[in-house]
């Protein structure tokens, strides 16, 4: 059991989606690959389990039981698909981008930057946020994305080339903060996910009502330059994407910077919980937000 679940593993993330977007029409790819997250859903108890105790946290008494295990087995399946779209993006390009993609109150991402300190665009695991940095790369805006390494050197290699053919300067987590300083210094943008914390050096704040622990990066970078945050998701309707921008967060210091940090951090988790609730079935979360459930 343990060699086919490593097996459907490393084909379903890696190998299985550039098989597919190269030799397989599209609509083929998300078939075969609607499959195997099925089989990943059962075969993977670990991820399972952590993404079910994150969805009842999330909807309490609101939802069943039964309805939440369907809607993480619906999550499989969307990550699947949205897997797919991203490696068929090396199709997008400046030309065809309003084809793939409807933008709404872009806006809000020019007023931010109008202030010259750069801008903090914010999501989570949440949606298609990589063609969401890839769609602003393409509109010609100087977007910069914190990446997180995929444990596997030729998985990392493979998403680091197609984000810099799009124009996608890649920061590695925790080893460049003087780039992100850069960035927003040249009033650029910078991409960051707030809802999970990678590196252990987060901040505990309430989300969905129970204790967290959630990157303070973004609220701290946010302080520190003067940077607008503003909350970007992208999420597919029907045969297009569309990415949609919210009104700048901007930072309020008080010269308490642990309680401006906390507390720009919860005005931020506000918008992601929002989103969380509208697209359940989206938020790609496979490991505990909340251990201790």
């Amino acid at each position: 059991m343990g060699y086919l679940l490593a097996l459907v593993r490393y084909f379903l993330y890696y190998m299985g989606r550039i098989i597919f977007c190269r030799l397989l029409p599209k609509e083929l790819s998300y078939r075969i690959t609607r499959l195997m997250a099925d089989a990943h859903y059962f075969l993977a108890r670990p991820t399972r389990r952590a993404l079910i105790s994150n969805l009842r946290v999330v909807w309490g008494k609101e939802k069943s039981e039964k309805e939440i295990r369907r809607m993480a087995r619906r999550t499989f399946r969307r990550f699947s698909g949205y897997a797919v779209d991203f490696f068929y993006s090396p199709q997008m390009n400046e030309d065809n981008i309003d084809d793939w993609v409807t933008i709404k109150d872009l806006h809000y991402m020019d007023e931010a930057l109008s202030r010259g300190k750069g801008v903090v665009a914010l999501s989570a695991h949440l949606g298609n946020w990589e063609l969401g940095a890839i769609t602003l790369a393409l509109k010609g805006y100087k977007m910069n994305a914190i990446t997180l390494s995929h444990g596997e050197r030729r998985a990392t290699d493979i998403f680091r080339k197609q984000r810099e053919a799009k124009g996608i300067k890649v920061i590695p987590l925790g080893v460049a903060i003087r780039r992100c300083f850069q960035a927003l210094k040249n009033n650029e943008l910078l991409a960051m996910l707030g809802d999970r914390d990678v590196e252990g050096k987060g901040i505990r704040v309430e989300f969905f009502g129970k204790e967290a622990v959630v990157p303070k990066g973004p609220a701290t970078f946010s302080l520190e330059t003067g940077a607008a945050i503003v909350p970007s998701f992208m999420f597919r309707k029907g045969d297009k994407y569309e990415l949609t921008f919210e009104k700048p967060i901007l930072p309020k210091p008080t010269g308490d910077k642990k309680k401006d940090i906390l507390n720009l951090t919860k005005e931020c988790l506000k918008v992601i919980e929002r989103y969380i609730r509208e697209h359940p079935e989206e938020w790609f979360l496979f490991h505990p937000m909340w251990p201790s459930t």
